[in-house]
């Protein structure tokens, strides 16, 4: 195990998407005393093994869970300044035979963008799929899945109990922890971190690591031997047999490959 410290200055660019919101015909507002419009949105479709699933655009926190079955479950809460805001910004569901997409649409035609929308998402997904998260005002946090994972533009901290693999995860306004069966083929890419990053493999890592810019300490459970010449914020190495390239770049913290 070797630990690598450095110092660097890092400049985060977050994606994340202004406005947010929600709404479909069959979802019922209600105003509160305060004049808020509050309404909640509960589907179920069906979802078959192996689907992608993408979420982006919402102003809120980000929960899933998984279960055996191939059914998604979608529970969201959307609260808006007033219905107006409410009607500028919806939340669309779409579905298709395999792939679901949960989103929000700014529709500037309808006036001015005065007033605001916030959503809490809960989502019940089947074990078997893949995921794309981005654009997220809120923390993401994710159970267990066999497929990808894909995360980028979160103004929060971001938690994957494991995935099968991870393509690309960027953008994080908050700290990272992530497991994961293995390294794709496509290798990992982490980049502009504000806050530490734990990988962890649950099995064998065979993978060639390539660190820039880390504002903190570089431990690996695994074993590694460098390559090269240590510099100021660098660090090439091989983890095991070496393999598909492991990218870490622009972190504001520390970075820890951990064995589960």
């Amino acid at each position: 195990m070797k630990k690598f410290m450095a110092m660097t200055g890092l400049t985060l660019a977050l994606t994340l998407i202004p406005g947010f919101a929600p709404g479909t015909p069959a979802a019922l507002a209600q105003s509160s005393d305060e004049g808020q419009v509050r309404e909640q949105k509960k589907e179920s479709v069906p979802l078959a093994r192996g689907s992608m699933v993408n979420v982006r655009g919402l102003n809120g926190s980000v929960t899933i869970e998984t279960w055996e079955g191939e059914t998604a479950e979608i529970d969201i809460t959307v609260t808006a300044s007033d219905r107006d805001a409410l009607a500028r910004r919806p939340l669309l569901i779409e579905a298709t035979a395999n792939g679901l997409t949960i989103r929000t649409e700014e529709r500037r035609e309808m006036g001015r963008d005065r007033g605001w929308v916030r959503h809490k998402a809960f989502l019940r997904l089947p074990r078997t799929i893949s995921i794309g998260v981005s654009g997220i005002n809120g923390a993401v946090d994710i159970a267990e899945i066999t497929g990808s994972i894909s995360v980028s533009g979160i103004n929060g901290h971001v938690k994957v109990a494991e995935a099968g693999t991870a393509t690309e995860i960027k953008g994080i306004n908050g700290g990272v922890s992530v497991a994961l069966s293995r390294v794709g083929e496509q290798g990992l890419a982490v980049s502009g971190i504000n806050g530490g990053v734990e990988l962890g493999f649950s099995g064998k890592v065979d993978a060639q690591l390539d660190v820039h810019g880390v504002n903190g300490g570089v431990n690996s459970d695994f074993p590694l031997t460098v390559v090269g010449e240590m510099k100021r914020g660098e660090l090439r190495g091989t983890i095991g047999a070496g393999g598909p390239q492991i990218s870490v770049k622009g972190i504001n913290g520390g970075v820890h490959i951990k064995r589960m």
